[in-house]
């Protein structure tokens, strides 16, 4: 780290971030090659900040791994709201970079049988002994086919699925206390939507984000669990467990009463959600757990109104009380190599480098004294300007780990770590945390490729998105008729075939 801590500290840690690292590249006693990594453009570089494609991390990792290895590593962006589809046309055309991602399991099988990756499993051997201890066998096994290593799972180091949240200081205004059932989150956002534009000033949104991959733990909690058999949680699809209608009955019922933004479904990845919150305009949401805090709207709030309070909440419960919703896989997103590309032992060399201590731990976290500091073995990170120019899209770098990591072994350590991403707002972080696995669910997960899957797969998400919505914003007068007929069309275009698919290969595992 001597050259980026020299630069820091010699011209100042601002100046740092425009300076280029400078490589050696084709001198007469040295080859160098290219490694092209695929970066996510979440469209979110906040005023002042650099690029991210040359920034503190890219130059990081150029003078830490690039460097000592003659590597040249450049970062090849892919706007994060169309990741599959700009993959998709990559690797159709053999233009993928080295190193590709995806959270898509189909996507990944539909590569690996297609031949389109790269076979890692004698570059792990040779390279990836830190990778190996990091990873551990379970979640690289995760992403082993007939023996072959198509893919390095990341881990994922917390489970959490989603979690709601609401301002608290508003309910406050109206007297309210935080709702604890489903008709209660109603009746709450029916005196939000009547009572506070006159006592704000302003109009207002109740509920800002709800997408479709954020409805699970209301869609939950009105299932009928005693009907429901763990063969059906893996195998059948959501729209017609029983009591799936009802929940989205509700949501229409929502969306009539204007208790959701009316936009939402322009809003996939929350860029609205975000201004709404932060404005003023927005009462709450339902986002990733911990979102607010590790992507900084909680902060963004607190320096616009220091009087808001926005506080996690858990009101969705079935007819016994329980809050049932679902968990995330131990793996997270597949990172792989394309057949294409001739260079597999630097990817593997840079993930693996990237599982060493010192290295994730830069990632994550920056620089010691300059955006975090060690307190009781947890790296805690700084309230400055630095931090934010330099961290705001940090996970997008470290990509072997979702989630802040410090311990193999000690899974309260890094729970703890990721509750002080932002220390002011610890106690939301375990709250959401709290809440989110609380109940829990867990789907079955059955090691199979499943042709109905990569050949269905995609289409029917995107069948998904389009149903979820036509749902929610039908007339409610005509909402049975287009809930049967939307999930009738999702059968037809392979969700029939899937869910066949997936019961025989349940139950072969089985024995059945």
């Amino acid at each position: 780290m001597l050259g980026v801590l020299a630069l820091l500290f010699t011209v100042g840690c601002g100046d740092a971030l425009n300076l280029v690292p400078s490589f050696a590249e084709g001198s007469e006693d040295e080859t160098w090659t290219t490694l092209r990594i695929e970066l996510f453009d979440r469209d979110d570089t906040p005023p002042g900040a650099p690029p991210i494609t040359d920034n503190f991390m890219t130059q990081y990792i150029q003078e830490q791994f690039g460097n000592p290895n003659r590597i040249k590593v450049e970062f090849v962006t892919i706007p994060r709201a169309e990741e599959v589809e700009r993959l998709e046309v990559l690797m159709a055309a053999n233009q993928a970079p080295n190193i590709v991602f995806t959270y898509d399991r189909p996507l990944y099988y539909k590569y690996a049988t297609q031949g389109k990756l790269t076979d890692l499993a004698p570059y792990v051997a040779e390279h990836g002994r830190d990778l190996v201890r990091i990873l551990g066998e379970d979640v690289l096994a995760e992403g082993r086919l007939d023996g072959r290593q198509f893919a390095i799972p990341a881990r994922r180091v917390l489970r959490a699925h989603s979690t709601s949240f609401i301002r608290e200081d508003w309910l406050a205004m109206l007297g309210l206390p935080l709702p604890e059932t489903t008709e209660q989150f109603f009746e709450t956002l029916k005196a939000m939507k009547t009572r506070l534009p006159s006592m704000l000033g302003h109009d207002i949104v109740p509920w800002g984000h709800f997408g479709y991959y954020h409805t699970a733990n209301l869609r939950y909690s009105f299932w009928g669990w005693e009907q429901i058999t763990e063969e059906d949680l893996y195998a059948k699809p959501g729209w017609i467990m029983p009591g799936n209608r009802e929940a989205f009955r509700f949501l229409n019922r929502m969306y009539d009463e204007g208790l959701l933004d009316p936009d939402f479904a322009l809003d996939q990845f929350s860029r609205q959600f975000r201004k709404d919150l932060v404005n003023g305009r927005a009462g709450g949401g339902t986002t990733n757990t911990n979102e607010p805090v590790y992507m900084g709207y909680l902060a963004d709030l607190d320096a616009r109104d220091p009087e808001a309070v926005l506080t996690p909440i858990d009101p969705f419960a079935d007819k016994d009380g329980r809050t049932p919703k679902p968990i995330l896989e131990k793996t997270g997103m597949y990172i792989m190599v394309p057949a294409a590309s001739s260079n597999a032992e630097a990817a593997v060399k840079y993930l693996n480098w990237m599982a060493q201590p010192e290295h994730y731990t830069t990632l994550q976290n920056g620089l010691p004294g300059v955006t975090f500091e060690w307190k009781d073995g947890l790296p805690v990170m700084l309230q400055n300007e630095e931090t934010k120019r330099m961290l705001y899209n940090y996970f997008d770098y470290c990509i072997l780990l979702n989630g802040k990591f410090v311990s193999v072994d000690d899974m309260e350590l890094n729970v703890k770590a990721n509750a002080v991403i932002d220390p002011r707002h610890e106690s939301f972080t375990l709250q959401s945390l709290a809440y989110a696995m609380k109940d829990a669910v867990e789907t079955p997960q059955i090691h199979a490729i499943l042709e109905s899957e990569i050949k269905y797969g995609s289409i029917l998400r995107e069948k998904e998105e389009e149903m979820f919505v036509r749902i929610v914003t039908a007339p409610p007068e005509t909402f049975d008729a287009v809930y049967g007929e939307e999930v009738e069309a999702y059968m037809r275009l392979g969700g029939q075939q899937m869910m066949e698919e997936k019961l025989a290969a349940y139950r072969r595992q089985a024995g059945k």
